[in-house]
């Protein structure tokens, strides 16, 4: 029984903890918190995509004005490297083919539930690194968007991280191998645009010898 109970205490402080509540932040030059804002730690590691994308909005870190730097920190928010992918149209069996959520007994979907918040929680500091099963060079020959592999899961982790840090919560800095991803990123997507003009030059120079 030992175990199960040193599990409970470690459990209940984790509700203790997530249970903290949060001071509201209110918009500039002046208006009401996000609707969406978190009141409690629990309701910020809720947040789905679109309610993080909203706030970032909202407190113009993801569409820049004349107060995007006037708050005590500041998103970052990189609108390609954050870009949300476009689901793919749903065909006309799509609807028999979603999967029944109810199909579990409640009491499995709950501890499922809660296994899945508690690792959300725990791998906040993770770094984020660019998937190793991303592609180099995409079917069209182009290189992908920078962090064209990140999965669902590390996108939303890095935004939940971003307005964590904006909205004062400790443990969200960016990880050292994030931001050196990042720059790779960068680098790789300078060096296949200088290759794209510079093919596209010596495509231009070889039309206009031909026409002499």
């Amino acid at each position: 029984m030992a175990p199960i109970t040193r599990r409970n205490g470690i459990l209940a402080k984790k509700i203790a903890t997530l249970q903290l509540s949060l001071a509201p932040l209110v918009p500039l030059p002046s208006g009401p918190p996000h609707p969406a804002f978190p009141r409690t730690l629990l309701a910020f590691h809720l947040l789905t995509e679109d309610e993080l994308d909203s706030i970032a909005h909202y407190y113009h870190q993801s569409t820049p004005g004349p107060y995007s730097y006037h708050y005590p920190s500041n998103m970052n928010w990189d609108k390609e490297f954050l870009a949300k992918p476009q689901p793919p149209t749903p065909g006309p069996s799509s609807a028999s083919q979603r999967p029944n959520r109810h199909a579990r007994r409640l009491s499995q979907t709950e501890q499922n539930w809660v296994d899945a918040l508690l690792k959300t929680v725990d791998g906040m500091r993770a770094p984020i690194l660019r998937s190793k099963s991303s592609p180099d060079i995409a079917a069209d020959g182009t290189h992908p968007a920078p962090y064209a592999g990140l999965s669902d899961r590390e996108r939303i982790r890095i935004k939940r991280r971003k307005v964590g840090k904006f909205i004062g919560l400790c443990g969200m800095e960016t990880p050292v191998e994030e931001i050196a991803g990042r720059i790779q990123a960068s680098l790789e997507r300078a060096v296949q645009r200088s290759r794209e003009e510079m093919r596209r030059n010596e495509e231009i120079m070889m039309r206009r010898r031909k026409m002499i």
